[in-house]
C-alpha cells in the first residue's frame, strides 16, 4: 500500500514541467539555509536596535534627573534674591515677586516665622514634612488634590523686621517641568518616590503607565548608581531606564522611569516576523540581496539617531537627523528633532536674557559712572582751562596741561559712548531710501577726512531707489562707525569700498576695506561690548552698531576681503517702495 502511494507520487512529480520542478527543488534546497540567515540577520538588526535605544533612553533619563538638579539650583538662586528683597523692605515685595515666580513656572511659595506661622503663602499644596528652619535646597513632597507629589526647591532664612523667618521657593516635578514629557511623545514616563524603609510608592505619574522598578536596578541606585537600565529579558519587553532624584544629604528620594511607548516591541515583531518572511520567501542570491537591502535600509536611520544623541550629548542642539526608515523609527527621528529644537529654543533663550541682563547691568554701572566721573572732569577741565588761560606758564608746563585737557576729553568721550551703547536706542522708523538719506551724507560727511588721509573711496551704489524702515539718525551713526572703523584700518594711502544692492527681501550694505583684517581669536566676540582691535578704542562701537542694527530688525556680519582687510555687511529688511 505505502508502495503504491509512493509510485502514485512520483508519476504525479514527472507530470509536472521541468521549469516548475527545478523551481521547486530550488525552493526545497534553499530554504532551511535560508530561514537560518533570515533569524540571524533579524535578531542582529533587533540586538542593534536595542542597544541604541538602551543608550538613547539612557541619556533622556539623566537629561531629565539633571533638570531636576537645575530646577533645584534655580529655585536656590531665585530663594536668595527674593530673600534679599524681604529682608531689605520687609513684606512688602514678597506679593510681585511671587506673582512673577508664578508667571515663570514655580508652584510654592512660603513665608514664615521661625515658630512655623505662616505670613505669605501660594500654591494649592500640603507640605508632607515640617516646614524647614535652616537654609536648605532640597527634594520635597506634597499632597495635591488627594495624591502625593514630588518638588524641588530652597529655603533661605530672611529678617522680617525684628524677628527671624524663612522663605520656602519650589516647583513641582510635573509634566511641566520637565522638557523631554513635551518634546518626545514616543516616550513612557513614571516618577515613583522611595521611601526611607527602601519601598517605592507610586507618585502622579508622567504617562498614567504604572512602570516596576526591577530589585537589581532599585539596589543600584540606593548603591550611589545616578542611572540603572533594564536590558530586554529573553527578548521580551522593552528596555527602561531609571535615574536617581536624591535629597541635599544624597538619600535616594525619587526615581525617573523612562521607556518606549511600545515602540520596541513593535520593532522587534517587524524585525523578526516580517523580514524574517520577506528573506525566507526567496532563495540563493535574491535572499542574500534582499536582506542586505533591509538591513542597511533600517541600520542607517538607527546610525543617524545614535550620532545624534552624541552630539546632544557634546552640547550641539542644532543637529537634526533624517525621519526614515519605517513608521517606529520615523516616530523616534521626529521626537529626536523636535527635542533638539526645544533645547536650541531655550539655549537661545538663555542667550537673549544673559544679553538682557548684561545690558541692564551695564546701563546701572553707566549710569554710577555719568554720576560720579562727569561732574569732577567738568570740574577738573574747566579749572585746567581757567589756570592755563590766567596763569603765565612755561613750554613744558603748557604741556603737561594740554596732557591733562586731552585725558579728561578722552575719558568724556568714553563715558559718553558708553551711556549711548547702555541706553536703548530709541528707534522712530520712517519710509526711506538706503542711498540718499544714509549713505551718501555719510560718506559726503567723511569725504575731508579721506582726503587728509589719502584714502581713496569707492563708491558702488545703485541708482534705484533702496527703500527701508528705519531711524535716520541712528543708522546715520551707525555707518560712519563702520567707515571710520575701515579709515583706522586701511591707514593713510588705503582704500575702502562702499557697496549697496537690492536682495530678495533685504538691502545690503557693505564696507570693506584693505587693512590687516581681523584675527581669527576676535572674530566670534568682535561686536561684544569692550572688544577691539584698536590699541586706544573702547571696544563700544561695533556694539552700538549691532544693537542699532538689531533694533531694526536686521543683523551685521564680518568677513574676511577677497584679498586683504575685512568686510563688514549691513543686511536690513526690505520696506515699501513709494
Amino acid at each position: 500500500m505505502t508502495r503504491r502511494r509512493g509510485s502514485r507520487w512520483l508519476n504525479w512529480w514527472s507530470l509536472l514541467p521541468l521549469q516548475l520542478r527545478l523551481t521547486l527543488y530550488f525552493v526545497m534546497v534553499s530554504v532551511p539555509p535560508v530561514l537560518v540567515a533570515s533569524f540571524i540577520a533579524a535578531e542582529v538588526i533587533s540586538v542593534t536596535f536595542e542597544r541604541n535605544v538602551e543608550q538613547w533612553i539612557g541619556e533622556i533619563a539623566t537629561f531629565m534627573a539633571n533638570e531636576a538638579a537645575e530646577g533645584r539650583e534655580e529655585a536656590q538662586r531665585a530663594t536668595a534674591v527674593v530673600a534679599a528683597a524681604v529682608s531689605r523692605g520687609g513684606t512688602e515685595p514678597i506679593a510681585p515677586f511671587a506673582d512673577l515666580l508664578t508667571t515663570v513656572g514655580y508652584d510654592f511659595v512660603r513665608l514664615y516665622t521661625a515658630d512655623g506661622t505662616v505670613l505669605f503663602s501660594t500654591g494649592d499644596l500640603e507640605l508632607m514634612q515640617p516646614l524647614p528652619l535652616k537654609a536648605v535646597a532640597s527634594i520635597f513632597f506634597v499632597r495635591q488634590g488627594g495624591h502625593r507629589a514630588m518638588m524641588v526647591g530652597a529655603v533661605q532664612p530672611v529678617r522680617i523686621g525684628d524677628q527671624a523667618g524663612f522663605l520656602f521657593i519650589a516647583n513641582l516635578l510635573d509634566e511641566q517641568f520637565f522638557t523631554a514629557p513635551q518634546t518626545i511623545r514616543s516616550l513612557d514616563l513614571h516618577l515613583i518616590e522611595v521611601t526611607e524603609g527602601g519601598e517605592l510608592r507610586d507618585l502622579e505619574d508622567l504617562r498614567r503607565t504604572p512602570l516596576p522598578v526591577p530589585p537589581e536596578s532599585l539596589a543600584a541606585l540606593s548603591a550611589g548608581a545616578p542611572l540603572a537600565i533594564q536590558r530586554r529579558s529573553f527578548g521580551l519587553g522593552p528596555a527602561a531606564a531609571f535615574s536617581a532624584l536624591r535629597d541635599d544629604s544624597g538619600r535616594l528620594v525619587g526615581i525617573i522611569a523612562c521607556r518606549l511607548n511600545g515602540t520596541s516591541a513593535t520593532f522587534e515583531r517587524l524585525g523578526t516576523v516580517s523580514l524574517f518572511g520577506a528573506l525566507a520567501a526567496v532563495a540563493g542570491v535574491l535572499s542574500l540581496l534582499v536582506g542586505f537591502s533591509i538591513s542597511r535600509r533600517m541600520s542607517r536611520p538607527l546610525h543617524d539617531l545614535t550620532r545624534g544623541v552624541r552630539a546632544v550629548a557634546e552640547g550641539n542642539y542644532a543637529i537634526r537627523v533624517r525621519e526614515t526608515g519605517g513608521r517606529e523609527i520615523e516616530a523616534l527621528a521626529s521626537g529626536f528633532n523636535a527635542m533638539t529644537e526645544q533645547l536650541q529654543t531655550l539655549r537661545d533663550r538663555e542667550t537673549a536674557t544673559r544679553h538682557r541682563a548684561q545690558l541692564a547691568t551695564l546701563g546701572q554701572a553707566a549710569a554710577v559712572i555719568a554720576h560720579e566721573i562727569r561732574n569732577p572732569l567738568g570740574i577738573i577741565k574747566t579749572s585746567a582751562e581757567l589756570v592755563r588761560r590766567k596763569t603765565p606758564m612755561a613750554p613744558g608746563e603748557d604741556r603737561l596741561m594740554m596732557f591733562v585737557l586731552d585725558e579728561v576729553q578722552r575719558i568724556d568721550r568714553l563715558v559718553k559712548d558708553l551711556l549711548d551703547y547702555a541706553r536703548p536706542p530709541q528707534c522712530t522708523a520712517v519710509p526711506l531710501d538706503l542711498v540718499t538719506f544714509i549713505v551718501r551724507p555719510a560718506l559726503d560727511f567723511v569725504a575731508p577726512e579721506l582726503s587728509r588721509r589719502n584714502i581713496s573711496l569707492i563708491a558702488r551704489l545703485p541708482d534705484h531707489p533702496l527703500p527701508i524702515q528705519g531711524d535716520k539718525d541712528l543708522l546715520h551713526q551707525a555707518l560712519l562707525n563702520l567707515i571710520i572703523n575701515a579709515m583706522d584700518a586701511a591707514g593713510d594711502g588705503g582704500h575702502i569700498i562702499v557697496r549697496a544692492e537690492l536682495e530678495a527681501d533685504a538691502v545690503v550694505l557693505h564696507v570693506e576695506d584693505n587693512g590687516p583684517g581681523i584675527p581669527e581669536d576676535v572674530r566670534a566676540t568682535l561686536f561684544e561690548p569692550f572688544v577691539t582691535t584698536k590699541v586706544n578704542g573702547t571696544g563700544l562701537g561695533l556694539a552700538t552698531v549691532r544693537s542699532t542694527v538689531e533694533v531694526h530688525g536686521g543683523e551685521v556680519t564680518c568677513a574676511d576681503a577677497p584679498e586683504r582687510g575685512a568686510i563688514f555687511t549691513i543686511r536690513l529688511p526690505l520696506g515699501k517702495q513709494g
